[in-house]
């Protein structure tokens, strides 16, 4: 049998596990052996700062239902209500669900699918901190435009509530809802 030539950094090492050295001591994972004891932060103010990474959304946020069969949509797009904002455009349909229910749709005018995506997760993430006020009962498609790719959150948030309250989705009826007169 040929021998093909060996790497410098190859070495020879026994299939076997080698014994364990009396006295050897593995570092446990929640200590930190870097830099002086002063300079480490108590068990305590560590644990608080990873509180306050989750301190708007917990386990308890609140679960957004999404459109997700094309009937649904066509339902919005033929029968919907419209309602505009420089920034975005929602076409809102009344249900007799027990819950509102959410779509969005962001064209390629907006962007690439890196954008694209961006935008649905800052929509989404507006609306679940919207999701108490929702009346129930509503079929809403956000239609996202390019004035929002730039928009702050303050400006998303803003264009979101006012044009969903004009609809009668956010906060108390309007002239949409048959009920209300």
């Amino acid at each position: 049998m040929e021998r093909i030539a060996r790497n410098p950094d190859e070495a020879d090492l026994p299939a076997q596990e080698a014994a364990s050295r009396q006295g050897a001591r593995l570092s446990r994972p929640d200590e930190d052996d870097r830099g002086p004891a002063r300079a480490r932060r108590s068990e305590g103010s560590r644990a608080e700062a990873a509180d306050g990474l989750t301190i708007e959304r917990g386990h308890n946020s609140p679960r957004l239902v999404m459109l997700s069969r094309p009937r649904d949509f066509a339902t919005l797009r033929s029968d919907g209500t419209v309602r505009s904002h420089p920034l975005l455009q929602a076409r809102c349909v009344r249900t007799d669900l027990e819950t509102t229910r959410f779509g969005l749709s962001t064209g390629r005018r907006l962007g690439g699918a890196v954008v694209r995506n961006r935008v649905r997760r800052r929509l989404r993430e507006a609306l679940r901190v919207m999701a108490p006020s929702f009346q129930v009962g509503w079929d809403v498609l956000i239609i996202a435009r390019p004035g929002l790719v730039e928009a702050d959150h303050d400006a998303l948030v803003g264009a979101l509530s006012r044009t969903l309250r004009r609809a009668g989705v956010l906060g108390g009826p309007s002239e949409m809802d048959p009920g209300a007169r």
